[in-house]
């Protein structure tokens, strides 16, 4: 594996990880608290716990997580695997119900049941994981560092450069409502435009690291296709 392939499967669960945090801190307070419950989690799960856990499986010989959790901590490690496993697809499984309803809910203008869409997904997820499924997570992994940074892109290029929807998201923000669904458009086409466009860069461009490359075409293909809309109409 190149340097390239495996930034690119780091930053892309990195990123994955920064577009479902508004799922999980849906219900902080303030700005202060989701920086202090992101900052906290990364240096104490990702540089802390992770750097433990390569002293330890290099000390072993292994990387078999089970294996180093009974040597290291006995019946205690185990159970600390089970229950971090569910709690991660807990998330997981939260953050996909919620996206996924949305999705539904603004195409066919229908309502769905969480509880239903929940209960299917999680069925769905364990019948792929039973079938093998992650034998092809380093393919998985590849695939998700060039199809999600781009959707990233676009929407760091949409709030902080053009910031289409600043003056309705200040407005909304005091009240502490969501926007009107009249005042935003149901579609992004040029958001989808410029994910495609990302993303194909990302899979068939190799020079340097692919989910970076993504995330910047996505971010310029957006930009542009704004401007020219907007050109169009004051012509």
């Amino acid at each position: 594996m190149s340097v390239g392939e495996a930034a690119t499967m780091v930053a892309g669960l990195y990123i994955i990880g920064a577009l479902i945090t508004p799922d999980i801190s849906r219900y902080c307070k303030s700005g202060k608290h989701v920086f202090w419950m992101i900052l906290s989690s990364i240096i104490i799960g990702e540089f802390l716990i992770n750097g433990v856990a390569i002293l330890v499986a290099h000390a072993l010989g292994t990387d078999n997580v089970v294996e180093i959790m009974l040597h290291s901590a006995g019946i205690i490690g185990l159970i600390t695997i089970i229950l971090s496993a569910i709690k991660v697809n807990d998330t997981n499984l939260y953050s996909s119900s919620l996206h996924i309803l949305g999705f539904l809910g603004a195409v066919t203008k229908r309502k769905f049941s969480y509880a239903t869409m929940t209960v299917v997904l999680g069925l769905l997820g364990t019948f792929l994981s039973a079938a093998g499924i992650l034998e092809h997570l380093t393919s998985f992994l590849l695939a998700s560092g060039v199809f999600f940074p781009p959707i990233a892109g676009v929407m760091l290029v949409d709030y902080y450069i053009l910031k289409t929807s600043k003056k309705i998201l200040d407005e909304t923000r005091e009240k502490g409502l969501l926007p009107d669904k009249a005042s935003i458009p149901l579609i992004g086409w040029s958001a989808i435009v410029a994910c495609i466009v990302g993303t194909l860069v990302g899979v068939f461009f190799n020079f340097g690291i692919p989910s970076l490359n993504s995330i910047l075409v996505a971010g310029m293909v957006y930009w542009l296709l704004i401007k020219m809309k907007i050109y169009i109409k004051l012509k």
